[in-house]
Formats: structure tokens, sequence, C-alpha cells
């Protein structure tokens, strides 16, 4: 040993010619995939790092010796100063803290393993289906390719001995050799890229959050179906968008703060967040028309042409127009009055002797309460041709006008009644077509919506994203 490292500097390049260039291969084992960290954009791998090289000062003669090969300490030989460019350490693990084997014939073998940590740019366009490619780029940093001259042992790296990742599929690790031109200096820096390819299993986030957020997104489609007396439905619809809310902070917190590329599933969300913000603002917009007839406002003629007879019999709505019934209704009661008042026009007013007496004493009130009850079964044009005697007090006539005009009030007032209810109904069926037609068409936006977002997503081609390998 001691006479094989006599005179020999492991400080100083190993060529026995000043010309010479001392010629290192490069080759990898992929062993693990710890983690893809796509927030920090950091690889996480555990490798076997394998280098060769011909070491011209350390040879001997195996068969005076009988010795095959030795494993001498680091520190006793000349190693090259092979760095990760690409590290996020500072320094390559593993490679100062084992025993190089050395050869006969001046053949060095420094096999280690060693945990790398480098950057890795990650595009999430098609997450969870997306598929990573990974550069590990090795060379020398202080030796130009004249002086060493770096090249890879194979054209892939080996992965007979992966472990198999709960997340990550390996697909291939192909080996490239390149040589830059830099500024600085004319030399040229050869290197050795290995680019670690890898899908990603997706199985995971489909069960906990492409399935969640649809079925979410699916169950606000229940706050049409509620009725809006429940006083439930803008309520629904807030807890949905709160709860999809919080499933697009979990995907935002493991995707990195990229702005060149944004995931389909965080596009996904985001639709999904806006048609559950849209369909509270058609809910809003039911409980307005469900609603607005308790205000006393007449629905416009167009309304109930496009809604309640249009839309309404297409969405299998029962449509009905009592309200139109009972107006025309009215107006032949009051064209009939009219016409059968012609000949009692002593009738149709109050005396002006009795104009100034506004209300009625509690005689008056009994004498009224006994004449409905008598009167019940007669309309307001029967008590009107009820005919008297000229011999008649005229007290008595007059309690009797004043009698009959407040029948006349008290009918005018349950009319009205009678009318406002129909209206309100009217206004309720209104709200009832909109919100049918509202359900329609959350539906079909929200389905096409998700088909297309998903099948986007679904939808990568692994051979355009390997063949877009940077090269």
């Amino acid at each position: 040993m001691d006479e094989l490292f006599e005179g020999y500097s492991p400080e100083v390049l190993p060529r026995c010619n000043a010309l010479d260039t001392v010629q290192v291969q490069l080759g990898l084992a992929v062993r693990q995939i710890v983690e893809l960290n796509e927030p920090r954009q950091i690889l996480e791998t555990n490798t076997w790092v394998r280098m060769v090289w011909n070491d011209c000062q350390l040879t001997w003669n195996a068969t005076e010796t009988g010795i095959k090969n030795i494993a001498v300490p680091y520190k006793r030989v000349w190693i090259p100063d092979i760095t990760l460019y690409d590290n996020a350490e500072n320094a390559l693990g593993g490679l100062q803290q084992y025993r190089p084997n050395v050869y006969p014939n001046g053949d060095v073998y420094y096999n280690f393993p060693s945990v790398i940590r480098s950057l890795c740019k990650v595009d999430v366009t098609y997450f969870p289906f997306d598929i990573q490619v990974c550069k590990l780029q090795f060379g020398s940093w202080s030796y130009h390719g004249w002086d060493l001259n770096l090249t890879e042992k194979s054209s892939s790296a080996d992965t007979s001995m992966f472990i198999a990742n709960g997340e990550w599929e390996i697909l291939g690790v192909p080996t490239e050799r390149k040589e830059i031109l830099y500024v600085c200096c004319p030399e040229p820096y050869p290197d050795i890229r290995f680019y670690i390819q890898m899908r990603r299993k997706p199985l995971f986030y489909l069960l906990n959050l492409i399935f969640p957020c649809s079925l979410i997104s699916t169950i606000a489609i229940l706050g049409f179906l509620l009725p809006p007396d429940s006083g439930e439905k803008v309520s629904l619809e807030i807890t949905v968008l709160l709860s999809l809310a919080v499933f697009l902070l979990v995907v935002s917190e493991t995707m990195p703060a990229d702005s060149e590329t944004f995931p389909y599933i965080g596009v996904y969300f985001a639709c999904a967040m806006g048609l559950v913000s849209l369909s509270c603002l058609m809910t809003v917009t039911v409980l307005n028309l469900h609603f607005k007839g308790e205000f006393g406002k007449r629905m416009p003629p167009w309304v109930r042409l496009v809604f309640l007879n249009g839309f309404g019999r297409i969405l299998l709505v029962k449509s009905t127009d009592k309200l139109t019934q009972y107006d025309k209704i009215k107006a032949q009661k009051k064209l009939a009055e009219a016409y059968e008042n012609q000949g009692f026009p002593g009738l149709s007013t109050v005396d002006e002797e009795s104009n100034h007496n506004d209300h009625m004493d509690a005689e008056q009130r009994t004498v009224l309460t006994s004449v409905l009850s008598d009167l019940s079964g007669f309309n307001m044009a029967d008590l009107k041709k009820v005919k008297f005697d000229y011999d008649t007090s005229a007290e008595v006539v007059s309690l009797l006008k004043k009698q009959l005009d407040c029948l006349d009030k008290i009918q005018d007032h349950m009319e009205e009644n009678r009318r406002e209810s129909l209206g309100m109904d009217e206004w309720r069926k209104l709200a009832q077509v909109v919100d049918r037609l509202f359900l329609v068409l959350f539906f079909l936006i929200q389905f096409g919506t998700s088909a297309l977002i998903l099948f986007r997503i679904t939808s990568a081609d692994p051979d355009v994203v390997l063949m877009n390998t940077p090269k």
C-alpha cells in the first residue's frame, strides 16, 4: 500500500501525460422517489451514484501481489469533483463518506448512495393526471472538457432496484450528454443529464378532492328543489359555496405559486364556485318573485304570456288563469249592476241629509247585523231591487241606505282580498316556473363545464409530454 501511494498526490489530476484527458464515466441508479414537494418545486430521490475513471498512477501487478482490488479511503485517491448543478443542498450527499475500489490496471470504481434534493420545474396543468419530468444535471465544477471528459455509462439510469412509491410511478430515466460553452471561458464544459420521468397516481386525489367537489356541486341543485317558504334556499347555497372554498384552499396549498401554469382542477373548483354563486343569485331572484305579490303589484301581461303560458308548459308547471277569469267576471257583474240600477237612481246613492254622519251608533250596528244575517242569501243586485212604500219613515229609509252602502263596501273589500290572493298565487306560480327554469340551466351548465374540464384533465398525452422533455 505504501509503495502504491508513494509520491502520489490526491489533489492533482491523475494523468501521466500533460496532454491526456481523464475519462470519467457517470452512471445513476434510481432507488426510490422520496418526495416531490410541488409548492417548493424540490424533488427528493434516493439514488446510487456510480463513477468510473482510470488513474494511471495506481497500477500494480496482480499476479505478483495476488491483490485483485483495493478499497482505499476517500482522501487517499483523487476523486472527480462531480457536482449536481440544480442541487437544493450545499453538497452532493455521500460523496466524501465512502471508499472507492482501485483495480490493478488503474481503474477506479466509486459507487456510493446519496439522497439527492434537486430543483424540479413542476407543471401541474393536468393535476392529478400529470406527468413530471425532473432533470438531474451532473458535471465537474473545476475541470473543463479538455482536462476531464465526462460521459454517460449507459443510455438510461438503472431502475431495476426501484422501490414502488405510493404517489408516483416511474416511467423511465433517459440519459443525455451535453457540452456547454460559457461566455467566461473558451473551453467546453460537458455534463450528464438524467431525466426522471414519473406519472402521478390519481386515485387518492380522485377520492379526496374531485369526487367530494362534484358531490357538493351537485348538492347545490337541491337548493332549487326547496320551497321558498322553507327559508333555507339561500342558506344551503352559501353553505355549498363555503365548502367549495375550503376545497379550493386545500388544492392551492398543494400547488406551486406559479402563474405560468394553472391546474385545470383549480379552474374546475373556480367554475364550481362561480356556478354556486350564480345559483345564489338565482335563488334570490326566485324569492323576490315569490313574495312580490304581497305588495299588491300586478304581473305584466307579457310576463304572464312568456313564463306562465310559455315556459310553464315546457317545464310541466301547471299554470292557471284564475285572476284573468276573475277580472272578466267582475267586469261583467259591474256592467250588469249598472244596467239594472238605471231605473232606480234613488237607491244608488245616499241622501245628502245623511252624508254628514259617517259612522253608525250602537243601535244602527245592531240593525245592520240583523239585516246582514237576514239577507245572507241575497246578493247586492237583489238588495237594490227592494221597493219601499212611500209611507215608510224617512229615518228607516236612510238607515237601510246606509246598510246597503256598508254591504257594498264589505263586498268590495272581500273581492279585493280575493283578487290580491289570486295575484299572490300568480306570482308564486311565476316563481315556481323561474325556479325550475334556473334548475335546468344550472344543471346543463354544471354538467357541461364539469365534463369539459374533467375530460381536459384526463386527456393529457404522455407521449407528447415525454417528447417535450427539455434537452
